[in-house]
């Protein structure tokens, strides 16, 4: 704590978000140093933790559940999306408690409050680029080398981050003044996690009787992240015969996480700027 209270009192008086700088590379550098701490691997459990999650959910899916995906390879497919799905979901549950968390900080000293939840996703943000440079391999060797859809990772990133950015604000502001949110995310990405199709393709969804559930799957803005990520890594999953390879996203799915990132953005902003003004009196 006061080590954070240092680096905030160095930048000090950051004004905005974009003059505190120095304190978000700082926090983002300190979250990545304190979370491996001690830890013979280190770094490395960015790698080994979705693979080992990969071999885990592809015996029991694609092997004994036998998941549809006609002539496709289960495990890139999970990875594809497991690897969204794991940097939004760490990002919004370690940024819930990101202001409660650093109350007696943020009763003593003054800056931009954003940049407590946004040093916690951005420090989840480098842990899925290691994860996807170190599993990028296995994409090659199951589907194939496509440098057409690169630009459509970094795209599709940045778009992700603006999302999980947003969320993670909201996350974090509303459970300063509701404090059983903490508990309640648990069951609350739980479920969510079953209404994204990583385990399953969409069209499962729509093929089975449940339609009920396809809007809501549909709805979920993580499944179009997915998507997104699915396609350029991936590729597109049929129901039968041969999986066609990686390729660049649809227009509509770039319209779709372009429109939920930029609304995500701005109202996870606008929402926790207004309650920060009472952080300092709730906290």
């Amino acid at each position: 704590m006061a080590s954070i209270a240092a680096m905030a009192v160095r930048t000090a008086p950051p004004r905005t978000l974009l003059s505190s700088g120095e304190l978000l590379r700082n926090l983002v550098a300190k979250e990545l140093k304190v979370r491996y701490k001690g830890s013979a691997l280190g770094f490395l459990w960015s790698l080994v933790t979705p693979l080992l999650l990969t071999g885990v959910f592809t015996v029991v899916f694609a092997v004994f559940l036998r998941i549809p995906l006609g002539g496709g390879d289960f495990a890139t497919f999970f990875l594809a999306g497991y690897l969204v799905w794991t940097f939004f979901s760490n990002s919004v549950n370690s940024s819930v408690g990101a202001i409660v968390g650093n109350g007696a900080l943020i009763k003593k000293v003054w800056f931009p409050r954003e940049v407590l939840p946004l040093s916690l996703v951005l420090s989840q943000g480098v842990h899925f680029g290691l994860a996807l440079l170190a599993t990028s391999p296995l994409f090659i060797w199951r589907r194939g080398f496509h440098p057409e859809a690169l630009p459509a990772v970094l795209l599709g990133f940045v778009l992700l981050l603006a999302f999980t950015a947003g969320v993670s604000m909201v996350f974090a502001g509303l459970n300063v003044g509701f404090r059983d949110l903490q508990e309640l995310t648990q069951v609350i990405f739980l479920a969510w996690f079953y209404l994204t199709p990583v385990i399953y393709p969409l069209f499962f969804v729509q093929d089975s009787q449940a339609q009920w559930a396809v809007p809501l799957v549909l709805a979920n803005p993580v499944t179009w992240f997915v998507r997104l990520f699915q396609t350029a890594l991936y590729g597109t999953p049929v129901r039968e015969g041969p999986n066609p390879g990686p390729a660049w996203p649809d227009a509509t799915t770039w319209l779709v996480c372009a429109a939920w990132a930029v609304v995500a953005l701005a109202v996870g902003t606008l929402l926790f700027r207004r309650w920060a003004r009472s952080f300092a009196k709730e906290v």
